[in-house]
């Protein structure tokens, strides 16, 4: 059941929610992650604290009054929101009356500054990469991006704003205190979270249930997992991967006692029994690069932008010239450079190599191809350049290797190791790829 009420609120900010990153949490959501926390520890304790950051309507606050209220009673709350419209929405209709003793600060949390400790940090934070820019949601000036990158030690790349969320809750936790956030589940994967990987094997236990992509659905297409987190210094560098099932299953996938923040991928008796039976990764073989992107592409000098048919220059290409198994030599972008400036791009762009396109959220899609003429390609493109040298005696044609990257073996190995939790291939996830002995 969806709680009514939000749709008011959901009209009073529609203009500005995507500036802030919110998206409200459904009732049965939130009655399910307060199913989670830990009762027993926060029993034990005569007065506890507990924190909702990015509290909206503190929905999870007044989710543990109406479910566990022992410890709602006993606990000194607080709820930090930025957003000043929802603060004035929560005075004016009495959403939180002086009875729920719930103490609401009007800030930016990730710039809060707090003597306090919690036993118990519980929410929905914010997700988003943080610009200016209209390319990004979540509208936050660089004077202020400044400041994030200074104090969080995971910021890394273009970061989420929920990495930033996650490590200022852990540092506001008490030991043995429980961090239990929904989130995207992007972390478990990407190069830009690997510091917040790290931080969380070395400062406690981490818990990481997938639970879909229909969570936040039509507001957003996001796949979602909950991390609960216990802060501990005996039981740092655990992790538990589950997966949640609509009939209230929970099914452990893994457990690895002594975790340094690798990449946390799911598996199937499928991907193990690949896994087993390939002789080594992709990247053991090959060195992947990417593409210049679009800005590097228009800020070139040897780069022009216009239709030309001149035998001496090429188009450059992007990721809808490629399909499996065949390249389009035609122009697309309407991008041209001389064939002679090419190297200026990329200097491997002037030999043969296979490319692969990205692009499997849906039924697992990956394209590669021999790129035989030496085309330049800008985008979410990869190139497959091959070591000079290695130990791994590995003898797979280019032929068969692009046969076997455009399988349907290679589609369900990746649909079933990163679920629908990325939209696309990146660079750690094709040095992840087994490769085999033959390919039949």
């Amino acid at each position: 059941m969806v709680d009514k009420s939000l749709d008011n609120i959901e009209n009073i900010i529609k203009h500005n929610k995507k500036d802030y990153g919110i998206f409200f949490t459904p009732a049965y959501i939130i009655d399910f992650i307060i199913s989670l926390i830990n009762e027993e520890y926060l029993n034990n304790k005569k007065n506890i604290n507990i924190l909702e950051p990015a509290s909206g309507l503190a929905q999870f606050l007044m989710g543990i009054k109406k479910n566990k209220p022992n410890i709602f009673e006993k606990g000194c709350k607080y709820a930090i929101e930025i957003n000043k419209e929802i603060i004035k929405y929560i005075k004016e209709n009495n959403i939180i009356d002086s009875g729920n003793a719930i103490k609401i600060i009007n800030t930016d949390y990730l710039l809060w500054q707090s003597d306090l400790l919690f036993d118990l940090i519980i929410g929905n934070p914010p997700y988003g990469i943080p610009s200016l820019s209209k390319h990004y949601p979540i509208k936050v000036d660089n004077e202020t991006k400044q400041k994030y990158k200074k104090i969080f030690s995971t910021w890394y790349g273009k970061y989420n704003l929920y990495g930033a969320f996650i490590e200022k809750s852990i540092k506001l936790l008490k030991e043995n205190g429980q961090l239990i956030f929904i989130i995207p589940g992007t972390f478990l994967f990407l190069d830009e979270f690997k510091k917040l990987r790290q931080f969380l094997s070395q400062n406690g236990e981490t818990n990481i249930m997938y639970i879909g992509s229909e969570v936040f659905k039509p507001f957003a297409n996001t796949s979602s997992v909950i991390l609960k987190f216990i802060k501990s210094s005996i039981n740092k560098n655990k992790l538990i991967l589950s997966e949640f099932f609509t009939n209230n299953k929970i099914k452990i996938i893994k457990e690895i006692d002594i975790w340094y923040g690798e990449v946390i991928t799911f598996e199937t008796d499928f991907t193990k029994k690949i896994d087993n039976i390939s002789l080594c990764k992709l990247g053991d073989i090959y060195d992947i690069r990417i593409s210049p992107r679009t800005s590097e592409i228009k800020n070139s000098k040897y780069v022009i932008k216009e239709n030309i048919s001149n035998n001496n220059y090429l188009p450059i290409l992007n990721g809808r010239n490629l399909q499996s198994n065949k390249i389009i030599y035609k122009p697309i972008t309407n991008y041209y450079i001389k064939k002679e400036n090419i190297s200026t791009l990329r200097k491997f762009f002037n030999k043969p190599r296979i490319v692969i396109s990205l692009g499997f959220r849906k039924g697992g899609y990956i394209a590669a191809a021999y790129d035989i003429k030496c085309y330049p390609w800008m985008g979410d493109v990869y190139h497959l350049i091959k070591k000079d040298s290695s130990n791994i005696n590995y003898n797979l044609s280019n032929e068969m290797l692009i046969k076997y990257i455009n399988s349907d073996t290679i589609k369900r190995y990746i649909k079933e190791t990163y679920k629908d939790i990325i939209y696309h291939l990146n660079i750690s996830i094709l040095k992840r790829l087994p490769l085999p002995n033959n390919v039949n």
